[in-house]
């Protein structure tokens, strides 16, 4: 091992999947993988990125040329992504190992086995830790050094169903993705909804796969249409998202009537969506399955009042009253009421609009993320950043000297 790589920071990051798929698992992983390189310009750090799902050809061009970044595919292979973590284990030794999933949880023994002196963390998103996890997962959860999550209700979950120290978990936000702010930038509100629609627009964005069918809300929102439409003849609404429910959400509608004012467009590009959240007047997603809600980011930097329910991290997120109206669980009737309520008031949508714009910008863009991620990487391996920092300054300043 080479004097040079010695005194670098050296990190392993191990996930299900960063560039293959758009959910909210592979939107953290890439934030994580910016931030840290983010991280890089300032303390010499080399980064070892593990993906179960991604091959070659889905890593990004624009950081192959990083030389912080080294990135190991599995290609959906299990068996090559231990092979290849442990050969990278043995060779490297890193200081600090992140999982992202705790479905990788039984790869930690590798870690123990080949690097014993290495930091071990474990990012906890959501629902895949609400439960009592068992057998060789439970197991290797014990041999974890601390945890993350991106809400306190899910930092909760982790002390009361897993039994987890409080003293273990850190709560860390998630953050708006940089280029998805950039994209935003210019869309005009001006342009004709894409429904051609002359009413007002409701929106809900979520994934709509078929174990998340009850939790995400949407039949309830279905449920509160013929209320609110008795208010609002033209009222149109449009979900965005793909999955395996798309086409029971589109049979549920063709039985309620609502295909004239329904939009179910699936999965879109992110310049498509931009347009959604752009045209529309209402972010409506009664979710109780959120571990945090990035979409609420999105909707309330499009300045779009929020109406959620009193569930999971959604109250952590949307601040009721001001950034939107959180309701009951299950509770069509009050879901109804809040629509109406904000759809009759153009002041009060505009005052949580831009409440919600004013939260973003304050507290859950990418610089927020990056300096929280940074505050607890410090925490986690202080002698080994110390090092690396002091190494790194003695060799600038004997450069320096013998330039001189």
């Amino acid at each position: 091992m080479s004097r040079e790589h010695q005194r670098r920071l050296r990190v392993f990051l191990v996930g299900t999947e960063f560039f293959r798929g758009y959910g909210g698992i592979q939107y953290v992983n890439r934030l994580l993988v910016d931030a840290l390189s983010e991280f890089a310009v300032r303390t010499p750090l080399r980064l070892d990125t593990f993906s179960y799902m991604d091959g070659p050809e889905h890593f990004p061009a624009r950081m192959a040329g990083d030389a912080c970044v080294r990135w190991h595919g599995g290609e959906r292979s299990r068996r090559r992504l231990a092979w290849r973590l442990a050969k990278k284990l043995a060779s490297e030794q890193p200081h600090f190992v992140l999982f992202t999933h705790v479905s990788l949880l039984p790869l930690v023994g590798a870690v123990r086995a080949l690097c014993p002196a290495a930091r071990v963390a474990l990012l906890a998103h959501g629902t895949e830790v609400w439960q009592p996890l068992a057998g060789r997962i439970a197991r290797c959860l014990a041999h974890v050094d601390s945890l993350v999550a991106p809400s306190a209700f899910t930092a909760q979950k982790l002390a009361d169903v897993q039994g987890i120290s409080p003293e273990r978990i850190t709560v860390i936000p998630h953050g708006l993705d940089p280029d998805w702010v950039r994209e935003s930038t210019g869309i005009s509100v001006a342009c004709a909804p894409e429904s051609g629609s002359s009413g007002p627009l409701l929106l809900s964005v979520t994934r709509l796969s078929r174990a998340d069918r009850e939790g995400k809300g949407i039949d309830l929102v279905l449920q509160a249409l013929p209320a609110v439409v008795a208010q609002f003849p033209n009222l149109h609404y449009r979900v965005v998202g793909g999955g395996g429910d798309l086409q029971r959400l589109a049979e549920l509608v063709r039985s309620l009537g609502f295909e004239g004012r329904t939009e179910l467009p699936g999965a879109r590009r992110s310049d498509v969506l931009q347009q959604s959240y752009a045209h529309a007047d209402v972010f409506v997603l009664p979710t109780q399955v959120e571990g945090f809600g990035i979409v609420f980011l999105e909707a309330m930097y499009h300045r779009l009042p929020i109406v959620a329910v009193h569930a999971a991290a959604a109250p952590e997120v949307v601040e009721d009253g001001v950034t939107g109206i959180l309701v009951s669980p299950g509770r069509a009737d009050q879901l109804a009421a809040a629509l109406i309520a904000l759809l009759s008031n153009e002041d009060r949508r505009h005052a949580m609009g831009e409440a919600g714009r004013r939260r973003v910008e304050q507290m859950y863009c990418f610089e927020h993320f990056a300096a929280r991620w940074e505050r607890w990487l410090v925490a986690q391996v202080p002698e080994a950043l110390y090092v690396a920092r002091q190494l790194s300054a003695f060799t600038a300043a004997r450069a320096a000297a013998g330039a001189a």
